[in-house]
């Protein structure tokens, strides 16, 4: 708890000079703790998405945060950086907000991060205005704003501090639909720079894009081999924070099949880890190397391999 309190009273510092430039009553609503001590849905969506019509629980479109830009997520791509983000297929808007559009999470007393989901994506991902928001007597103030893209399939939403910066860290799930079920946790970080969450890629001291700041905790592809042959490449990784930056430890192993010989157990063909190190410098998000996954994978379509057909359909979330 004591560490929590440190991380959030220099945030709160940093963000001091921000919310004094905010123009009145842009990311404020009146709403006194004495008169509603509890707060609804359409409350936090009405602070936090610009012409949010509470009658209709409806939003509008193009969406828009409570300062006024645009919600929206640019990916890297693959001509342009080492590793691509993951593609998805935007769903049909929803109708209307419910409950289920809504993640919040508890930084410490009279503090949230608030999330609010106006998109639904084919992968199970998600996209809407995320906020720090503080509840004082009088009403509810964002201290900090951006977009956020991620899984809310149980999902946590936490602030770290690293590298003297404050970093949002999203965690959430993709879970398949058939059976058995398999569910894979995926973590996106946003740095916290004067105000604002920046969604933004990893570069490399020389500029280049090594990848998104999206972190797979588990993932697997299975990759078919000219001699018919299969390798099945399975990652685990897991983040680590410090005062001096982040530390992304990731371990891959290949292991052989024969489709023809289901009886016979995979064969471990390679197992190694790796090590990055990520922090903020001249306010972008720096890393050492790209990821190991990216590595390993691109050896073995050099070689020939390709990938079997296309991942498991995954569930949904309800709009």
């Amino acid at each position: 708890m004591k560490r929590m309190s440190m991380i959030v009273s220099a945030g709160l510092l940093l963000l001091a000079g921000c919310a004094a430039q905010q123009k009145p009553g842009m990311c404020f609503m009146e709403v006194p703790r004495e008169a509603r001590p509890v707060l609804s849905a359409e409350d936090w969506f009405a602070l936090m998405l610009h012409g949010f019509d509470r009658d209709q629980g409806t939003v509008a479109r193009p969406t828009l945060d409570c300062s006024g830009a645009p919600v929206v997520w640019q990916e890297p791509v693959a001509d342009e950086c080492w590793e691509a983000g993951p593609e998805v297929i935007p769903l049909p808007p929803s109708k209307q907000l419910t409950d289920e559009d809504l993640v919040m999470a508890t930084v410490q007393a009279d503090l949230r991060l608030v999330w609010v989901i106006a998109r639904r994506f084919s992968n199970g991902e998600a996209l809407g205005p995320i906020g720090l928001v503080e509840r004082t007597d009088k009403g509810i103030i964002v201290r900090a704003l951006g977009s956020l893209r991620s899984f809310p399939q149980h999902s946590t939403l936490r602030l770290e501090r690293s590298g003297g910066v404050d970093v949002l860290v999203a965690e959430g799930e993709q879970c398949t639909s058939e059976a058995p079920q398999v569910c894979r946790r995926f973590a996106r970080l946003l740095p916290m720079r004067h105000g604002r969450f920046f969604a933004e890629s990893v570069t490399s001291a020389e500029g280049k894009c090594l990848g998104p700041t999206w972190f797979p905790l588990s993932r697997e592809q299975v990759l078919e081999l000219p001699n018919g042959l299969q390798r099945k490449v399975e990652q685990t990784s897991t983040l680590k924070f410090s005062t001096r930056g982040i530390v992304v430890d990731e371990e891959v192993a290949i292991h052989e099949v024969d489709p023809t010989q289901p009886a016979l157990p995979p064969r471990l063909y390679r197992r190694a880890q790796a090590e990055r190190k990520l922090w903020v410098e001249n306010n972008r998000l720096m890393g050492t190397t790209s990821s190991l996954w990216i590595k390993l994978v691109e050896q073995e379509l050099m070689g020939g391999a390709r990938p079997t057909a296309p991942p498991p359909q995954v569930i949904k979330s309800a709009p």
